[in-house]
């Protein structure tokens, strides 16, 4: 075992093995990179040294904020690189078009067919970041970013072929992009819009249309994804009032997913949803807004707890949802955060229970992130 003097821990480094405190008290999982705060930690508790059996690996970045040991967040640095840079390549992206730039077709496939993948190969952790609404300040790219993610999602659950889905990942990162013409002024207001405020606002999907067709020369199926996002299953919806399967299936998908980012999301005129109470609203939907078959695929596959979750059992526990079961979605598998004896552990590490076998246990309800962080603040 290695032995780390205070003085040798810098924001920003890492482990390649688990560290340990007094013995057999973890510290920090391998591969997470050490906070300010973390310092801050072991200068309250008096210690000043901690045990290793791997090496520190010097000389990184600092990592922004509370990003990879967030609760529930996870340890997963290439995915959440990955993540960051998405939001970083569609933000220069979108002020691009905002300044009336060139854009290639290439640049939006290169995000879409990244996304595509990652999707596919990390399905779990790719929504999990996504429910603890992290990453960069840039909002506007990160709903979009978000947005393209659990239409990914839906459409691998509905089993679309890679063209479809690749339309509906595109369509998730530019749906919105008509916004950009929306004067900042409306966009930004807290207060209720005037009529004539929300019908500039209620025209976005034609600015996105005109941009996806005029502008980026992409498919006549994203364009369209983005001109009908906002049409309802019951025809009250706009620009056109469509209804039914008057509206492309594949804007009906879009339509999904963009609803939930929007209601996990913090907007000046949308109030932050965790993420229950988002499912529950949208479970109730009663064919108003939502292709019905499509909302039952979406349900099924992200449960009314969905992956990522954080939740209060009725013990006291606090855990985080890590697998969905189908046949009962109000008992998922969680894995522990915070024991009934105030014990924490991070990092994935604590105990895994399935709420089907333990029938004594059940969810009380979900948790904010934010009312955990303070929580451990």
């Amino acid at each position: 075992m290695n032995i780390y003097k205070l003085s040798d821990l810098k924001p920003g480094n890492e482990f390649d093995q688990p560290v340990f405190i007094e013995g057999n008290t973890l510290f920090l999982p391998a591969q997470v990179k050490i906070k300010p705060k973390d310092i801050d930690r072991l200068k309250k508790w008096g210690i000043d040294e901690v045990e290793c059996e791997g090496h520190i690996k010097e000389n990184l970045a600092p990592i922004d904020g509370d990003s990879e040991q967030m609760w529930g967040v996870p340890s997963d640095s290439e995915l959440f690189e990955f993540y960051t840079d998405k939001i970083n390549q569609l933000d220069k992206l979108l002020d691009k078009i905002s300044n009336m730039e060139s854009i290639t077709v290439e640049e939006v496939e290169n995000i879409s067919d990244s996304v595509v993948l990652k999707v596919k190969e990390k399905k779990f952790d790719s929504v999990r970041l996504i429910l603890c609404n992290i990453g960069s300040g840039k909002n506007f790219a990160k709903s979009c970013i978000n947005c393209s993610i659990i239409a990914a999602n839906i459409g691998n659950a509905l089993e679309l072929n890679d063209k479809d889905l690749n339309f509906i990942t595109q369509g998730g990162l530019l749906h919105d992009v008509g916004m950009l013409r929306v004067p900042k002024e409306i966009k930004d207001k807290r207060q209720k819009l005037e009529s004539n405020e929300l019908t500039t606002m209620r025209s976005h999907p034609l600015y996105s249309y005109q941009i996806i067709q005029n502008d980026l020369l992409l498919d006549e199926e994203v364009a369209q994804i983005a001109l009908q996002h906002h049409e309802r299953w019951d025809g009250e919806g706009y620009p056109q009032g469509l209804d039914g399967k008057s509206i492309e299936y594949l804007a009906r998908i879009v339509s999904i997913a963009d609803a939930f980012v929007a209601m996990i999301s913090e907007r000046p005129y949308i109030n932050s949803m965790i993420v229950f109470e988002a499912m529950k609203q949208i479970l109730s939907d009663n064919s108003r807004r939502f292709d019905p078959e499509i909302l039952k695929i979406f349900i099924r596959s992200m449960g009314i707890y969905p992956l990522g979750s954080l939740v209060l059992l009725n013990d006291g526990a606090i855990g985080r949802v890590v697998e969905v079961n189908k046949e009962a979605p109000l008992r998922p598998s969680v894995i522990v955060l915070i024991d009934t004896d105030g014990k924490e552990y991070k990092g994935d590490r604590g105990p895994h229970i399935n709420l089907i076998e333990e029938k004594k246990l059940f969810i009380a309800r979900a948790l904010n992130l934010k009312d955990l962080l303070e929580r451990n603040a």
